[in-house]
Order: C-alpha cells, then sequence, then structure tokens
C-alpha cells in the first residue's frame, strides 16, 4: 500500500488495520471452505479446488473468480481457445459481409 503512488500518506495505524482485516479475511474464507470440503467429504485436508468452488458458489465473494479461478486442464483451455478464435473469425466475417452491403 505504502508503495504506490495514488494512496498518499498512509499512517502505521491505517496499514495495521489493512493488514488485520486482511488477515481475518483469508481465515473467514479458509474456514468457510474448510467447512464446505468436510460437509461433502470426510477429508482433512483444504486443497485448491475447495477455494475456488466456494468462490464460484458465493455472491459475496464473486470479485475473487480470477483470483481465485476454477482448474481446467489443458486440453480444455485449448478448446475455449478454439472456440473464441474461431467465434471471433465469425463476427470479423459478418462485420466484413455488413460493411460491404452497406457499401453498395
Amino acid at each position: 500500500m505504502k508503495s504506490s503512488m495514488d494512496t498518499g500518506l498512509i499512517t502505521n495505524e491505517v496499514l495495521f488495520l489493512m493488514t488485520k482485516c486482511t488477515e481475518l479475511f483469508v481465515q473467514h474464507l479458509a474456514r468457510e471452505a474448510y467447512l464446505a470440503s468436510c460437509a461433502k467429504q470426510s477429508n482433512d485436508t483444504l486443497k485448491y479446488e475447495h477455494l475456488s468452488q466456494l468462490v464460484n458458489k458465493r455472491k459475496n465473494l464473486e470479485f475473487l473468480l480470477q483470483i481465485v479461478p476454477e482448474k481446467i486442464r489443458v486440453h480444455e483451455f485449448q478448446e475455449m481457445l478454439r472456440l473464441n478464435r474461431s467465434n471471433a473469425s465469425d463476427d470479423d466475417d459478418e462485420s466484413c459481409t455488413e460493411s460491404e452491403s452497406d457499401d453498395e
């Protein structure tokens, strides 16, 4: 926080408060994910997938979706890229066709 140019002057008290709030939030997040995982399985280990499932299910944790995404396999990601590229090329083809018809 202190290294950011946009924040201006930050007192030690504010820095301590933000650090403590962050610590409590991470504890709460881990506890909720652990409890949700225990309800599904009798497993004592908290895993990344438990955190990502919690973030995906809870509306109030939506802001963490890009930070804690669900894991996907490489071939699933490649398929998503292929579909996005084909959709983008289809959109380009449509826009070219529309602009050609506008010229006439």
